[in-house]
């Protein structure tokens, strides 16, 4: 079986390299011709996407629409188109029949609220040309939808999609317990984008003593505190990175857009026998169960009594332990490969 994987983003992006990339080594193993091509090249998203990218809205767009259309073209090569979040950052009209005309079957995997708008919309006179019901069109038009989460899988439904959840996972034999952190240092780990997910927790951090606070990949330019750690982000040395925490952290402010998220950082603090301490909203509620493998917080106080409680090493060995297990048996690259390739093979 040949399988076109169009991804959003190069897998320099966490999302493509969750939901494609991870399993590649085991399709390929089991027969499968895959090939993977991104809206972007690494160095064209690198470049409009980083530090110095205000005002390249429209030069992002122009970088991927002619890329994008000839990799659609091309998808009749294979038996299995397979689309990961989007098919570009904004939603062209036209698109979703030329990608349907083009592919024999089509998977549309869905680990984001991209239905609701897209990562990158036109502006101006330009928003002629887009199609906001692109991905509910998507949904109803794929042979299969892989939702990564409960919502996402409503969303997928009621656009008569016939719709599965697919959470996302984790490498569990990449991702392992390390040697216990020396001294009380709590962390998260994202990206600049989505530092706005913190404010949740922020005064409850702030107020902290006796303990460090770790912040992994945020912009040093848009995080104006002192009380905190702040590290780039690098994926040779994020295993590292999150082994040396004591507690992790995933805060998430109630917003429509936020349901869509899969609760990756809370699997890989999990995964890697980090006790996790979330807000109870989206994917969280589907992973945690508060005080049995993660602890949740709906507040201020509730931040800071959670932070307090597990200064205890006891407690946080007894929730690092389950958490460890319930990504081990639900949340596990090793036994989601063979279902996402019987997936795959069911629509041939």
């Amino acid at each position: 079986m040949r399988v076109l994987f169009l991804s959003l983003y190069p897998d320099t992006a966490a999302s493509p390299r969750y939901r494609i990339t991870q399993f590649l080594p085991y399709l390929r193993a089991n027969g499968l011709d895959c090939t993977v091509l991104s809206a972007l090249s690494a160095r064209q998203y690198h470049r409009l996407t980083g530090p110095s990218h205000a005002g390249r809205a429209a030069w992002y767009h122009v970088a991927e629409t002619p890329r994008r259309l000839k990799q659609i073209l091309t998808a009749r090569r294979y038996d299995v188109v397979f689309v990961q979040k989007a098919i570009m950052s904004a939603y062209l009209r036209g698109c979703t029949g030329l990608l349907r005309r083009c592919a024999r079957r089509l998977v549309y995997d869905l680990d984001d609220a991209v239905h609701l708008a897209p990562p990158h919309p036109l502006r101006g006179l330009w928003r002629i040309l887009e199609d906001r019901r692109q991905i509910e069109k998507i949904m109803g038009e794929a042979d299969l939808v892989l939702a990564g989460n409960n919502w996402l899988a409503s969303a997928a439904e009621a656009a008569s999609a016939k719709a599965v959840r697919f959470p996302t996972v984790v490498d569990t034999e990449r991702f392992v317990p390390g040697a216990e952190a020396s001294g009380y240092c709590i962390g998260w780990v994202g990206n600049p984008s989505t530092v706005v997910c913190l404010a949740p927790a922020l005064d409850a951090l702030a107020a902290l003593e006796k303990a460090e606070i770790h912040l992994v990949g945020v912009d040093k330019r848009r995080a104006p505190w002192p009380w905190a750690r702040l590290k780039p982000w690098r994926l040779d040395t994020e295993v590292a990175d999150l082994q040396a925490l004591s507690v992790g952290i995933m805060p998430m402010p109630k917003e429509e857009w936020m349901r869509g998220k899969c609760a990756l950082k809370a699997l890989l603090y999990m995964a890697c026998g980090v006790p996790v301490v979330a807000s109870p909203f989206g994917a969280a509620l589907e992973i945690i169960e508060d005080g049995v493998n993660g602890l949740f917080a709906d507040s201020t106080a509730a931040w800071a009594n959670a932070f307090e409680r597990l200064r205890d090493p006891t407690e946080r060995r007894r929730l690092a332990k389950a958490g460890r297990k319930t990504v081990e048996e639900a949340y596990a690259l090793p036994k989601a490969a063979p279902r996402l390739l019987k997936l795959l093979e069911s629509i041939v």
